[in-house]
Formats: C-alpha cells, sequence, structure tokens
C-alpha cells in the first residue's frame, strides 16, 4: 500500500470514528434538561455546594434565564469557597440579552480561577424581579469533574451575599441561580498522537514523490 493511500484510509478511519473538533467549547457544570420548579431570587442568594475530582478552572460565571429570552435585570453572581469569606471571585451578568446564552444560563466570562480536589466550593446569585432559579434534583447532565453536594442560600432579605444556609435531604441538589463554565476536557491523547503520526506519513509521502 503507498504512502498517500495509507494517510487516506487513516484520516476516513479518524473522519468516521471520532467528532469533528472545532475551536474548544468550556463545559458548563450542570446542563438542564427540564425545568421542574423555578423561584424568585430577589429576597437572597441561591446556590449550590460542590467540590471537584480533577484540577480544573472556572472560566465564567452565569445565572439561570427563565424562557431564555433576556434578563430582567443585571444579575449578581459570586463563587466562595464554602468554609466562607470574601468570594473568590465575582461578576454581574448583563441585563437582556447581551451575556452569552448556554442551554438555560447566561454566562460572563471572568479571570481564570483555579478549583482544586479536595476543597469544597459554593457558588449563587442575586437577581431581582425575575424567576432567575430553577431547582436541579437530577434533571439535567452535570459535567463529570463536578460533584454537586446540596443546596445553599443566603437569609431571607439578605441581596447578594454568601449562601451559607442548607437543608436537610437536598443531598445531590442544587438551587441553579449561580452556574460556571468550565474549562474544556482536553482531548484524548490518543488524538493528538493520531495527528503526530499523520504529520509524519504526509512528510515521508512528500520527500518520496520528490525522488
Amino acid at each position: 500500500m503507498t504512502v498517500p493511500r495509507m494517510v487516506g484510509m487513516m484520516c476516513l478511519a479518524l473522519f468516521v470514528g471520532i467528532p469533528c473538533v472545532s475551536e474548544p467549547v468550556r463545559a458548563a457544570a450542570i446542563d438542564l434538561t427540564q425545568i421542574d420548579f423555578e423561584y424568585d431570587s430577589s429576597a437572597w442568594t441561591l446556590g449550590w455546594r460542590f467540590s471537584v475530582t480533577a484540577p480544573t478552572s472556572v472560566e465564567a460565571l452565569g445565572v439561570y434565564d427563565s424562557g431564555q429570552d433576556g434578563l430582567a435585570g443585571p444579575a449578581q453572581v459570586g463563587l466562595w469557597l464554602a468554609s466562607g469569606g470574601a468570594p473568590l471571585v465575582q461578576t454581574a451578568v448583563a441585563a437582556g440579552t447581551a451575556a452569552q446564552l448556554d442551554g438555560h444560563f447566561r454566562f460572563t466570562p471572568i479571570a481564570s480561577t483555579a478549583l482544586t480536589p479536595g476543597l469544597e466550593y459554593i457558588v449563587g446569585s442575586h437577581l431581582d424581579g425575575d424567576l432567575a432559579t430553577a431547582l436541579f434534583g437530577g434533571n439535567g447532565l452535570v459535567d463529570p469533574r463536578v460533584s454537586v453536594i446540596d443546596v445553599r442560600y443566603s437569609s431571607i432579605g439578605s441581596g447578594f451575599g454568601f449562601p451559607d444556609v442548607t437543608d436537610p435531604g437536598t443531598d445531590g441538589a442544587a438551587f441553579l441561580g449561580g452556574n460556571f463554565q468550565l474549562t474544556p476536557v482536553p482531548l484524548p491523547a490518543a488524538v493528538w498522537l493520531f495527528g503526530s503520526g499523520v504529520a509524519g506519513l504526509v512528510g515521508l509521502a512528500r520527500r518520496r514523490s520528490s525522488k
């Protein structure tokens, strides 16, 4: 078999067996597949506690957009260590449709913020005058690097602040006001090795054809 034909067959196998890869897309921590219950977050900050199974980083913070038709006003979103203190990072998600829509959430990019296995974090958001939170209880897809622990919320009437309160029996659930996007999952090493091999074969074919 000639080298060009071998390269062609390998490329065909790659095309058939591996999805096409374009520019990496940040992965939402939770992608809702069904809306069961919605809440107004104007009186408090609603969110959830989580940990990660592998080192990664948060690249954007977001808030639930009921109806996927724009936010009634700007939302505040923060990420805290579960032990409390000032937010590790926080941002505002603009009113309307200016922020990027990903599923049922609108996201604003932030400075890359590292997450470490073995630590617990809380993400939460506050938005006046809108249905700004959906309950997650298994009705969605969770990034495999994220472990959902329980719901979190701040004291009623507190506005935007650390959501330090939880309820018994909410293990694995979340108030999805706040959400976040993670660094994309890297391509499997085998894909890069395949690409290197193809490049080498192409170079060999060119050298032979020039003789």
